[in-house]
């Protein structure tokens, strides 16, 4: 009986083996079949980490770069050259540069160029700040910015101010000014003191 036992053991272990032999002959067919399509899948996913790694240290080395150029113009406002290899290499932060120091002097000139700039929050503020220094009715009211649109109302109420004849236009574009706009006190102000320099009774 044990012996039996032993002989049935014996069998299971050579299919077992039998079966193992199978899957490592059957991979090693597979393997022949497809090895250059599997090489050729580790080079080309050694190539990516490889380029995707250096994409990553060019651009951190870019970032640098342009960070210390853009502290050399901060420190040497007067040098021309490293504001112009500024425009070269970040035109868009040039921009947000000229916008600051147009904003600082009031060089409506400068603004009046940003007012097409490239980056488009320079472009939508050096445009409201133009025609805000300008004085400019028509240029305000031309302009299509919803996030500031307050503002624009409320400039747009500060330049009517002195006009009497315009009074209800000036109370109508004060009154498109919601309660919860942070302007809201300064344009209520407006409202009370019309062109006529009296203050009106409160509403």
């Amino acid at each position: 009986m044990e012996i039996k036992e032993n002989l049935t053991q014996v069998k299971e272990e050579f299919k077992s083996d039998e079966k193992l032999l199978e899957s490592a002959f059957r991979l090693e067919k597979l393997y022949s079949k497809y090895k250059y399509v599997l090489w050729a899948l580790v080079v080309l996913a050694l190539a990516w980490w490889g380029y995707a790694k250096f994409e990553a240290v060019q651009k951190d080395k870019r970032t640098q770069e342009i960070t210390a150029l853009y502290n050399e113009v901060l420190a040497n406002p007067n040098n021309t050259a490293p504001l112009e290899k500024l425009q070269e290499q970040a035109p868009q932060l040039a921009e947000l540069y000229n916008y600051a120091q147009a904003l600082k002097n009031k060089d409506t000139k400068t603004l009046d160029t940003l007012s097409h700039a490239k980056n488009p929050i320079v472009k939508a503020l050096a445009s409201y700040y133009a025609a805000s220094y300008n004085r400019d009715l028509k240029a305000l009211k031309a302009l299509d910015l919803p996030a500031l649109q307050d503002f624009i109302h409320l400039q747009q109420a500060y330049l009517l101010h002195n006009d009497p004849k315009a009074a209800k236009e000036m109370k109508a574009l004060i009154t498109t000014i919601p309660p919860t706009s942070g302007i809201y006190p300064i344009a209520s102000l407006l409202k009370h003191y019309p062109a006529t320099g009296t203050q009106e009774g409160q509403e």
